[in-house]
């Protein structure tokens, strides 16, 4: 697996925040914290959510990153630890960095506006003690085409995707699921952390995931 990317992150935390639909976007209604198991690969992601802003944490190859989103400003940040702690901001109106991916050169916001998917309920599940409804998601953004299975338990809080593309299987699946209020103190940037704009990342060698 290539090392962790900012623009994969963001990414991730775009899909975890705004589930597929052809009507208006269901965002999250609840406060969560879930930590999901995702396959292939085996490693985990932990992701929260509290008065409209996402938080994602993750770790790959030893390097540990969290992802804020805030729904109201349309502000996403990245906090980074190695080689010191940084945080980076970008306006969710601008393309992302990065490329290689479905939705390259896409800002966030066009990723959630432009994107054409239509979800068809076709059952239930249990996952991690809490119930939820299948979705079958037929989409496509820009050029790219997807099918995803996708269950939403009650005030839109995703607790299981999978996606098969190439011949290869990718489910994320909640493996501990906590809907009581957050901590506000997480979803914020913490006291004494730098925030520049996501463009300097590109000036910093090796941080960067190709």
């Amino acid at each position: 697996m290539r090392p962790v990317s900012v623009s994969a992150a963001a990414l991730a935390l775009v899909a975890m925040a705004a589930p597929a639909s052809a009507d208006p976007l269901p965002l999250p209604k609840v406060d969560f914290a879930i930590t999901y198991l995702v396959t292939p690969g085996g490693h985990s992601m932990d992701m929260a959510h509290h008065n409209g802003v996402m938080r994602m944490d993750m770790s790959e190859q030893g390097q540990s990153m969290t992802g804020l989103m805030n729904l109201h400003t349309d502000k996403m940040t990245v906090i980074m630890t190695a080689p010191m702690q940084m945080a980076f901001e970008m306006d969710m109106n601008q393309p992302m960095p990065g490329g290689g991916m479905p939705g390259g050169g896409m800002s966030p916001q066009q990723m959630m506006t432009e994107s054409d998917v239509t979800l068809t309920e076709i059952g239930s599940k249990t996952v991690a003690g809490h119930d939820c409804t299948l979705y079958h998601a037929i989409g496509t953004l820009g050029a790219e085409r997807t099918e995803s299975d996708v269950c939403l338990a009650d005030g839109n809080v995703m607790l299981f995707s999978q996606t098969v593309d190439q011949g290869t299987t990718y489910t994320i699946t909640a493996t501990r699921v906590d809907l009581s209020p957050q901590d506000a103190s997480r979803f914020r940037v913490p006291p004494g952390v730098r925030v520049m704009p996501m463009g300097a990342l590109g000036a910093m060698p090796g941080m960067m995931g190709q």
